[in-house]
């Protein structure tokens, strides 16, 4: 619980550091149209910084810790790009979204094929659980990257 609150409170500090150079440095120039240019161009940044997540950084962030924007999003569906199987049979899959999954455990394990569609969705306690479109079978899977 400290340490999210900790990161949080570091890059505040290290954002207001940054952005008190910068407006410092527009305070300096004596030009009236210059300054407000630089006024204008640190206030067009400070709003980049601190836009809302939008829904595609939601979905690219899903299956990410809790800290991620992906809060408010409550599965993804994609396509199975390809499946590798580890030497203790544990299936590592790729998406054509990029993200790349890891089944946990060996239970209920539902046949997949790539090019196959699949829904990811979250599980109890922080989990995540794989459906393919083709089964009524489920499997839970860890997001690698």
């Amino acid at each position: 619980m400290r340490t999210p609150l900790l990161i949080l409170s570091l890059t505040l500090l290290s954002g207001a550091s940054l952005a008190a150079s910068h407006w410092q440095e527009c305070r300096q120039i004596s030009a009236s149209a210059e300054r407000l240019a630089c006024y204008d161009d640190y206030a067009a940044t400070l709003e980049e910084q601190n836009r809302p997540p939008t829904r595609e950084d939601q979905k690219a962030a899903f299956g990410l810790p809790k800290t991620s924007p992906a809060d408010d999003i409550q599965g993804v569906q994609a396509t199975i790009s390809k499946i590798e199987k580890s030497s203790r049979g544990q299936r590592t899959l790729y998406l054509d979204n990029d993200q790349v999954w890891r089944q946990v455990g060996s239970s209920s394990q539902p046949r997949l094929k790539s090019g196959e569609n699949v829904r990811i969705e979250r599980g109890a306690l922080g989990s995540f659980i794989l459906r393919p479109g083709s089964s009524n079978r489920s499997m839970r899977v860890k997001r690698l990257r």
